[in-house]
């Protein structure tokens, strides 16, 4: 129906005004559907991926750095994991007395988090992260480590999530 000016100065006839309203309001319901879901969704979206656990794997390699507490230090090759690059280094802070426990440190630009290796043996051990700092705050990382044959490369294998 089109719009037709009726008598009278900027007066327009009835049913072109109502239809006008009706295309006006439902754009407007639409609109406002549009904007509450996107506002849920940002809302929820955090929550969801908080505590969800994601596959974690990384390889590197040791050298011998004598100015490490413990004399050798370890360098990222390759990760999936964005946060920590290849390039980065895990440092080994100390150990209990048997060398079964090390403590372990990863430092990335603007983060860090520390965590405890328990050795099974001499290529196999489970390492535990927990909340860090910075972008690694409430990261959480658990993996199985192990190495290729001639122990040059070293894998870690296991998941990471956020939250508590």
């Amino acid at each position: 129906m089109e719009r037709t000016r009726s008598q009278g100065p900027g007066r327009y006839d009835q049913p072109a005004t109502n239809q006008w309203r009706r295309l006006t309001m439902h754009s407007i319901k639409r609109l406002l559907a549009v904007m509450g879901t996107i506002v849920a969704l940002m809302a929820l979206a955090p929550v969801a991926s908080a505590g969800s656990h994601q596959g974690f794997h990384l390889d590197k390699t040791c050298a011998e750095d004598l100015s490490e507490p413990l004399g050798y230090i370890c360098t990222v090759q390759h990760s999936d994991f964005k946060w920590i690059p290849a390039g980065t280094d895990i440092r080994y802070l100390s150990q209990d007395e048997a060398g079964i426990v090390v403590q372990a440190s990863i430092e990335i630009r603007n983060g860090s988090t520390d965590g405890a290796c328990t050795w099974s043996s001499d290529v196999d051990a489970i390492c535990v992260f927990s909340a860090g700092t910075g972008r690694l705050t409430q990261f959480n990382l658990e993996v199985v480590v192990s190495a290729n044959a001639d122990q040059s490369v070293w894998y870690w294998d296991g998941t990471y999530w956020f939250g508590d």
